[in-house]
């Protein structure tokens, strides 16, 4: 018995050390288990690349967002929504420029990528953005050379089509607005953005890439100040009682530079006569001989006799039915009688009333003394209506337009006033019906330009509605009817058919305007092939008096000088040796010299220049 217990002690001791050992064994092993499954799920990233190229662009695919880490605990940079939008955007700053690339444990690729305008950083799915194009071909303007209205914004690139596009900051500062620019390449970027590649024709090495709203073949006011510049006469003005004294000193530009570069003495007097209207200073020296431009004068003048205007000079009317095809104008008496008894200190009848000849009058200050609210002709008041001083009529009616080829106006001078008359305008308000006849919210340009536009009605539907009842008469052009329509702000079916024909001429004329520069086109590139085929040379057309052409050249075989007859190039011309001249090819060449003022053309293998050795433009446009 005895021995059976000790062996079912042994047996059940054995038992027990066997789970224990079994027991720590299947713990051990579980154990083992989970630090390899941890170790497989962990996930790493490497870089592949480090130095991707920098000038390729990508574009969001609107699939993926953008993380601050490729793999791990990462926040999220560019939400899944932001990426969507950058996808359908058109602006530059929603592009993207991948420097990095790499790929997960798992496999997957991934873009360190940042965003144009640099306020997105951080990796992406390579399928999260893709490689785009970012610039097309563009039509380089018709007329490649012209002038930049901004000087200062000179890329690279086209901006846009690289993340690493930057404005060339070397020409800041140089005096170039007044240069030439020639566009060489045009291309459209991203955000429908065109930017033309332009040379300085002055300075090869100033060029870049520019906004085409910078380029314009219109020359710029920068441009004209420096041609006036240069081609300027200096002129000092001395004072006759004291000719030690230089009284002021101006850069004028005289009309009619010759193509040698001088002024005639007339055009030179001429100048100088209207470059002291305003100073109160007359009577010029007279300059006897021609002056080259940049060259230097010295006149004497004298102070201008003393004016003195009376109230007299000054005209009060009244403005009545303001906006309405019967507004009028009238001279009042009644208010001519209440101005005439105006009391002034003697102080303020020199300051107000007294000037010296060619002398701007000083209107400000009279405005401002008797004008203006709470002044002595600011407001009358005659039996039942009330009139107020309107400001806007009266200074837009006493402008002198200046004497410079221009649109430019000026004040009248002390004399002008003396001799002719000063227009006063005032509103009027009845006051027993307590409506005012003029409520102040026309200038006086609004109403002359209605009351050309109402003759031009009459006329057009007195013409069987045909334009030319209008052109012939009351406009020199279709242009300028659509203008003053403009200008008169009238609308109505009258007005409103008038303008409709105007705007049909208007489009018509330029059909055939353009049919005609494209036949000059044509012309010129025949002549230069003729000439580049050694079939002639010394070609030249000359204007006539801005009324017919002749067209001289030289046959390069025989070396006979030849000319079409003048009638025969204007109106259609077949030559042997040059072939078929078009009238409308005549009509556009002569339309350009006659407004250029240009008397002859120089047609070259390759160029077309005028005797100043101005470069013509090949479409003929100005």
């Amino acid at each position: 018995m005895q021995t059976n217990l000790k062996k079912s002690l042994y047996l059940g001791l054995a038992a027990l050390s066997f789970a224990s050992v079994a027991s720590v064994t299947a713990n051990s092993s579980n154990a083992n288990a989970a630090k390899k499954s941890a170790a497989a799920k962990k996930v790493t990233y490497k870089t592949t690349n480090k130095n991707l190229d920098q000038s390729v662009t990508f574009k969001s695919t609107g699939k993926n967002a953008v993380y601050n880490k490729a793999v791990g605990k990462r926040s999220v940079v560019a939400s899944l929504s932001d990426m969507k939008s950058k996808a359908n955007s058109n602006s530059t700053k929603d592009l993207f420029m991948a420097y990095q690339e790499g790929v997960t444990s798992k496999g997957v690729h991934y873009y360190k990528v940042v965003s144009f305008d640099k306020k997105v950083r951080g990796f992406v799915y390579n399928k999260g953005v893709a490689k785009t194009n970012t610039t097309v071909a563009a039509n380089k303007p018709a007329n490649a050379t012209g002038y930049l209205t901004n000087t200062n914004r000179f890329f690279n690139k086209a901006y846009g089509s690289q993340f690493k596009t930057s404005l060339k900051n070397d020409y800041k500062g140089m005096n170039i607005a007044a240069d030439q620019f020639t566009v060489s390449d045009a291309v459209k970027v991203n955000n429908d953005q065109t930017y033309y590649y332009v040379t300085d024709k002055n300075n090869q090495l100033i060029n870049g890439w520019v906004n085409s709203a910078y380029f314009s073949n219109t020359i710029t006011d920068a441009a004209k100040n420096a041609t006036n510049s240069a081609n300027a006469i200096h002129v000092k003005y001395v004072d006759s009682s004291n000719l030690g004294s230089v009284l002021m000193e101006k850069n004028l530009n005289p009309a009619n530079l010759s193509s040698t570069g001088t002024y005639s003495n007339t055009d030179v007097n001429n100048a100088i006569s209207n470059s002291l209207v305003g100073t109160g200073f007359v009577n010029p020296s007279s300059v006897s001989s021609s002056v080259a431009k940049g060259g230097n004068v010295t006149v004497v003048v004298s102070k201008g006799a003393t004016e003195y205007l009376s109230t007299n000079n000054f005209v009060p009317f009244s403005v009545a039915n303001v906006g309405n095809v019967n507004q009028s104008t009238a001279q009042n008496a009644d208010l001519s009688n209440k101005m005439s008894t105006l009391q002034l200190s003697s102080d303020q009848w020199k300051s107000l009333f007294q000037g010296s000849k060619n002398q701007t009058f000083n209107f400000n200050n009279f405005e401002a003394s008797l004008l203006a609210p709470g002044k002595a002709w600011n407001q009358f008041t005659i039996g039942t209506k009330t009139y107020t001083y309107n400001a806007n009529f009266t200074r837009d009616s006493n402008k002198v337009s200046l004497n410079d080829g221009t649109n430019g106006k000026r004040d009248m001078t002390y004399d002008e006033i003396a001799t002719g008359k000063f227009n006063i305008y005032y509103d009027v308000k009845d006051n027993n019906s307590n409506q005012a006849s003029n409520n102040g919210n026309m200038s006086n340009d609004q109403y002359q330009a209605q009351q050309r536009v109402n003759n031009a009605v009459n006329d057009f539907n007195n013409g069987n509605k045909q334009l030319s009842a209008v052109v012939t008469k009351d406009y020199p052009s279709a242009q300028a009817v659509l203008d003053d329509i403009a200008a008169s702000k009238l609308n109505n079916s009258d007005v409103n058919a008038l303008k409709d024909a105007a705007q049909s001429s208007k489009d018509e004329a330029a059909k055939t305007q353009s049919a005609q520069k494209q036949a000059a086109k044509s012309l010129i590139s025949n002549l230069q092939s003729k000439v580049n085929d050694g079939i002639v040379k010394d070609v030249n057309i000359q204007n006539h008096n801005n009324n017919t052409l002749e067209l001289h050249y030289t046959n390069a075989k025989n070396n006979t000088e030849n000319k079409t007859s003048v009638d025969n190039i204007t109106n259609g011309y077949t030559s042997t040796v040059l072939g078929a001249i078009s009238s409308d090819a005549s009509k556009a060449i002569l339309n350009y010299m006659s407004h250029y003022n240009i008397n002859q053309i120089n047609v070259s293998n390759n160029t077309v220049k005028d005797l100043k050795g101005n470069v013509v433009d090949s479409n003929f446009n100005f």
